[in-house]
């Protein structure tokens, strides 16, 4: 076998020699070199495969020098040839790791013999050398290291890169305490049973570091060798991989758990794999749908093929919609489906599966249908409600105003329903809407709508109407069916109705407005006397306008003590026409308007919330002003002040009342309340704050008495002091009996009830004479005195 050969010597005969030799033995010589300087520059020009060097050479570099030099610059065998062979010409030949050591003078044989041996053994070295280069690079592409634990003298060796988050063996503890100290303390037994198994192992560990949580996977195979006992093995990072399997383990649950029907489908669209949601929505096992297409079986219509046609047309990543799915049993129901591809990293991003999804919302559009129904249903009558009523009446608007056609609406609220509600409770009063919802129902033509839009408050819309006559009909059987008794459980109650008309396009073209036309319809038909119905016209719009005008008007005047004034009307005793007390009566001096009458601007006020302000400033002016009447006419002298329904119902009112009587140092003796007899009607909690006020010491007046609804009984037991005749009996004393029988009847009752009786309006002196003859307590009118202020 021939190789190239570099001779170092700088004996030139022994060169000539050793060449002629070489070639003899089928070598070839690439150079011969004498100085050692000059070894490194030939070999990189004529590249050998072996080198035989003489230790002594020329110059000052030695062969042991030269060959530490080459070696660093190649990987070529050196084989040294020297006379010398003391220990230190030894010892500097070691360090070049030589591949042969000839001693001069050698014969031709153990030279040969030492060449061959040389080139073998660098040959083996070079593949060892090799194949552990390709192993590291095996291991380094895994992500591998290797380890060596000797269990007889345990000592650990590690080979490879250890990673930055794991700390590194402490080499002062033992080879096992060393591989522990890279796992966490909980491994550590597991560990060590296992080496207690010596069975070769692969198992996952937790490493050292907790946070992020890292693991190890070791692998492990005993070997034994006489009484060696080694274990050699292999470790890596897995903490992305069992992130991952986490990740599958989740994602399978997610699969085999979730509500939602999942499907998955090969890359032409036949189903592989089905979740057992899929199943339990379909009735389709998965094991009898593996291969076919959804669009075979799953779809209601099947002519579209929905998911075939979204895989063809799908160009994004993902689609989502509604369709109809049908079960196993053939029933349809609605489902929002979400298809997705699956790309494969192995063929360069090419889908290899689709993933379709869907959920049953069937019980979604059942909600929905409810929310719908609660949303635009009165939940007391059944009735649409106010959203109801604005999204058909706009709809409706559109198409009478493309068809050119009428419509109308009727506002209804009834009349009476407060007393109801008050006397025979909430419930009771809920119970009437009810039978009056199911009677204007009775009415409704087909394509007519009735609403409850307020307490007591009704819309009916009535379409495709050819003249607003066409209404009329229809008005008069509501009033007349609402009109009838209405048995209430154990009672009998008795409602009208006041109704209101507008029509399109007559009055209004917008729902605000039309509706608004019909609510002022309404109020004119409550004016008017209730129990009817009233068309809209313009001149209740600037009624309105004028209310409105009149409620603002007020509110300033309230800031304003100049508008506002209190008039005072005489009370005197019958029989001897003695000044005994007054009313107190307010006054309003509009700026503009002049003198605005009281009917005019307290119902207005009693309509909106100034009532309660208009009567606290009344109560702040009287409390002040009885001082003054006091000094005047003496302190037996009485007030009588009014008090209107709402005052009533404040809870607060007797405390109010008690301060001002503290703040102005008066007797609560001195004041006459003046309730009107509805009142005396209404919720109990009046009745209470009639009582608190008496127990202050002030006495009750029922005002206007005769033309409300008084029940006998109930007026014994009422807390009142004293009762007024209404003066529309006292003006007509001269011409009605009746009006006569029924003062003398008052009279008498209110002796009999132990009540002081008072007439008001008394005009003329017949009226008096006649008063004093039936027995009258008191009496006020122009006869006695005009209300007039106090300075």
């Amino acid at each position: 076998m021939q190789s190239n050969i570099l001779i170092v010597e700088d004996e030139y005969i022994v060169s000539l020699d050793l060449k002629s030799t070489l070639e003899d033995l089928g070598h070839k010589v690439t150079a011969t070199v004498a100085r050692g300087e000059d070894v490194v520059a030939k070999a990189m020009e004529y590249p050998p495969d072996l080198v035989l060097m003489d230790i002594q050479l020329a110059d000052t570099m030695r062969g042991t020098e030269a060959a530490e030099h080459l070696k660093k610059q190649m990987d070529v065998p050196v084989i040294f040839l020297t006379a010398f062979c003391d220990e230190n010409v030894l010892e500097q030949a070691e360090k070049s790791f030589p591949h042969g050591y000839l001693i001069k003078p050698f014969d031709r044989r153990e030279l040969e013999a030492s060449i061959r041996m040389a080139l073998s053994r660098h040959k083996a070295e070079l593949r060892i050398r090799q194949s552990e280069q390709r192993l590291q690079q095996a291991l380094s592409a895994a992500k591998m290291s290797h380890w060596q634990l000797d269990l007889i003298t345990d000592q650990l060796d590690m080979g490879g890169q250890i990673d930055d988050y794991l700390p590194w063996p402490s080499p002062d503890v033992s080879g096992l305490a060393q591989l522990k100290s890279i796992l966490a303390a909980d491994e550590h037994l597991r560990l060590a049973r296992i080496f207690t198994r010596k069975k070769d192992f692969n198992a996952v560990f937790m490493s050292a570091q907790s946070k992020p949580q890292r693991y190890i996977e070791l692998f492990g195979h005993f070997q034994r060798s006489g009484h060696n006992q080694v274990i050699n093995g292999l470790w890596r990072d897995v903490t992305h991989k069992q992130q991952e399997e986490l990740q599958l383990r989740q994602a399978n649950t997610v699969f085999k758990t979730t509500s939602e029907a999942i499907l998955v489908l090969d890359d032409v669209g036949r189903i592989q794999t089905a979740n057992p949601a899929f199943s339990l929505v379909t009735g389709y096992s998965a094991e009898e749908i593996k291969g076919l297409q959804p669009d075979h079986f799953l779809f209601a219509n099947q002519h579209s093929s929905p998911v075939s046609a979204r895989l063809a047309e799908l160009s994004s990543n993902h689609w989502s919609g509604e369709l109809e799915c049908k079960r196993k049993d053939g029933s349809v129901f609605p489902t929002w489906q979400h298809l997705c591809k699956v790309r494969s990293p192995m063929t360069k991003g090419a889908i290899s599966h689709y993933v379709l999804m869907f959920s049953d919302i069937s019980a979604l559009r059942r909600a929905e249908e409810n929310l719908a129904t609660l949303a635009f249903s009165d939940h007391l009558t059944g009735l649409g409600n106010r959203m109801k009523l604005e999204k058909m009446l706009k709809s409706e608007l559109v198409r009478a105003s493309r068809n050119q056609s009428m419509l109308a609406i009727l506002y209804l609220d009834l009349d009476g329903f407060k007393l109801v509600n008050d006397t025979l409770g909430h419930h009771t009063g809920d119970l009437l809407l009810q039978e009056v919802a199911q009677r204007i129902c009775h009415l409704t033509r087909a394509g007519d709508v009735a609403t409850r839009v307020g307490g007591d408050e009704f819309v009916l819309v009535v379409p495709d109407i050819r003249h607003p006559s066409d209404c009329l009909r229809i008005a008069e059987k509501i009033l007349h069916i609402i009109s009838r008794d209405i048995k209430l459980q154990d009672n009998i109650v008795n409602v009208s109705a006041s109704l209101g008309i507008a029509c399109y396009p007559d009055d209004a073209t917008s729902y605000e407005e039309l509706l608004k036309c019909a609510d002022l319809a309404m109020f004119a038909a409550k004016d008017a006397g209730r129990n009817r119905f009233t068309f809209f016209n313009p001149l209740m719009a600037e009624k309105t306008k004028q209310r409105v005008q009149i409620e603002k008007d007020l509110k300033a005047a309230l800031s304003n003590s100049d508008e506002l004034l209190m008039y005072y009307q005489p009370i005197v005793a019958v029989k001897d026409q003695q000044l005994k007390g007054f009313e107190a009566l307010i006054r309003w001096i509009h700026p503009t308007l002049g003198f605005v009458p009281p009917d005019r601007f307290i119902k207005i006020a009693e309509q909106s919330s100034l009532i309660n302000e208009l009567g606290d400033w009344v109560l702040q002016q009287v409390f002040k002003d009885m001082a003054e009447l006091n000094r005047r006419y003496g302190e037996e002298m009485t007030v009588s002040i009014n008090l209107s329904v709402r005052q009533l119902e404040d809870q607060q009112l007797a405390h109010k009342i008690k301060g001002l009587a503290a703040q102005f140092n008066l007797s609560m003796a001195m004041i006459y309340f003046e309730i009107t007899e509805t009142a005396l009607s209404q919720h109990q909690s009046i009745l209470s704050t009639l009582e608190q006020l008496r127990s202050l010491g002030a006495r009750i007046s029922v005002d206007d008495f005769g033309t409300g609804y008084s029940s006998l009984s109930r007026l014994r037991e009422l807390p009142i002091d004293c009762l007024k005749i209404d003066r529309a009996f006292i003006v007509s004393l001269e011409k009605d009996n009746n009006s006569a029988e029924i003062v003398r009847a008052i009279c008498a009752l209110g002796k009999a009830l132990h009540l002081s009786i008072i007439a008001e309006g008394v005009e003329t002196s017949v009226h008096y004479q006649m008063l004093k003859a039936i027995g009258c307590d008191k009496a006020q009118g122009y006869l006695f005195g005009r209300p007039g202020p106090l300075n």
